[in-house]
């Protein structure tokens, strides 16, 4: 961005009416000018910092922190993908981003994504059709698979889970039921391929599309069934039940070959992906978890938008080290948190944009996993603690969550202590042994 003022004589003083975001300024001054000074003003989602994660290694501090920086560069009067392009809420990228909001900001940010919510379902086409970026300008396409991730377990119920806002899922289940019920089912049992405006999953190679849509659908699935309960709608409970019933019982003949999931007419290189969705679904038991790790350490195809769920279901699985050792990889996060800027890419390799939101998912899983803290209940009233600190040798975390702050500080790994400002909450506090 470029903004030329023309000076007059005297003193005076100037400052852009528009704002604008890079990693440096450049200043060209006549000569005869003489500057008395130049500054800066930060604007920004009026948020505070309240959510903080340090641990014994410096290398997640920092991704944790550069996650932030990244995250609150794309809020202001939307979630955006990035300050550096379209400014829009791609929902693909909001529901990466209203997930770390929870563990990063004040509860201030919870407004943002309600507004983010209420626009999404409000532009529902008269068809069923949801589609983002909205409000609709040059743009009113739909991406099913960015769709289906915010209507789900990850999207619209995480914010539940979080906030307790039924009066928002209430208004939100209607337009949830009219997208779902524009999926059919093809003769396998099996949610048939949506392509909508694009077929686009993710950034990069070896995308098993097949199993990637039926997952995302199972969990949307599983987000409606409970608001329907949340909502009083019990007589929806049964057909949506069904349609989860015939995904669960035709997934895994169809998509498991006995060491990994892959679609019979996928020819590419296998996908982790697919198959990290499969665990976080519910639809890959643990008897096949041990060949599902193999997968997840060995192949390196998601860009920083689905790599979050990746190492997501490292951690659900219990191989808590080899989803820090992934975030390590040279060809993961390493480059980000060694390079001296101060936010995250858009992709592994290809950087895209440098400040792209939807790739600070480690903020989100240091926060919930590694030092453990997670809504049960909607509005917190029931939470887990869980710590999977792995080779961390201690963690200090806080989550500013709607009952206040929750702190964690675990020095040692028969050392932990928690503290919550809420004194009416009643904490699942789950043995740590059982690692």
């Amino acid at each position: 961005p470029v903004t030329e003022y023309i000076t007059k004589e005297g003193l005076q003083e100037f400052e852009s009416p528009g704002w604008m975001n890079g990693h440096c300024v450049q200043y060209a001054i006549p000569a005869g000018i003489t500057v008395k000074s130049l500054k800066y003003r930060e604007t920004g989602y009026n948020t505070d910092f309240s959510g903080s994660f340090i641990c014994s290694d410096t290398f997640y501090n920092i991704l944790w922190q550069k996650s932030r920086r990244t995250l609150y560069v794309c809020m202001r009067d939307n979630y955006m993908d990035c300050p550096d392009r379209e400014r829009a809420c791609w929902w693909g990228d909001a529901v990466n981003e209203t997930g770390q909001s929870f563990y990063a900001f004040d509860r201030n940010a919870d407004m943002l994504t309600k507004k983010a919510i209420n626009e999404l379902l409000q532009w529902q086409k008269a068809n069923g059709v949801l589609f983002s970026p909205v409000p609709a300008g040059n743009w009113d396409a739909e991406y099913p698979l960015q769709m289906l991730p915010a209507i789900g377990r990850y999207g619209i119920w995480n914010y539940f889970l979080f906030t307790g806002d039924t009066q928002t899922i209430a208004a939100a289940y209607p337009h949830i039921i009219n997208y779902l019920n524009l999926w059919e089912f093809d003769k396998e049992g099996l949610v048939d391929h949506r392509n909508g405006m694009s077929g686009w999953t993710d950034w990069g190679l070896n995308i098993d599309r097949r199993i990637i849509e039926n997952c995302w659908f199972y969990l949307a699935l599983k987000a409606a069934c409970d608001m329907a309960v949340v909502t009083k709608r019990f007589s929806d409970t049964a057909s949506i039940n069904d349609k989860m019933a015939t995904i669960k019982n035709n997934f895994n003949r169809v998509f498991w070959n006995g060491n990994e999931y892959r679609s019979p007419q996928y020819s590419n290189l296998t996908d982790e992906r697919a198959n990290a969705l499969a665990v976080l679904a519910g639809l890959a038991d643990s008897t096949k978890w041990p060949a599902v790790r193999r997968v997840l350490i060995n192949n390196l195809n998601a860009s920083p938008y689905m790599e979050k769920y990746v190492l997501e279901a490292l951690f659900i699985m219990g191989y808590e080290d080899d989803a820090l050792e992934r975030m390590k990889h040279p060809d993961r996060y390493a480059p980000m948190v060694y390079d001296t800027l101060t936010t995250l890419y858009e992709q592994f390799g290809n950087k895209g944009t440098y400040n792209h939101g939807w790739s600070g998912g480690p903020l989100t899983l240091l926060s919930q996993y590694c030092a453990g803290v997670a809504p049960e209940k909607a509005r917190f009233e029931t939470y887990s603690v869980f710590p999977q600190e792995g080779k961390l040798n201690y963690i200090r975390a806080v989550i500013p969550s709607v009952k206040g702050n929750i702190l964690v500080n675990i020095s040692e790994i028969n050392n932990f202590r928690l503290t919550n400002y809420e004194k009416n909450s009643f904490v699942k506090k789950l043995n740590r042994n059982i690692m």
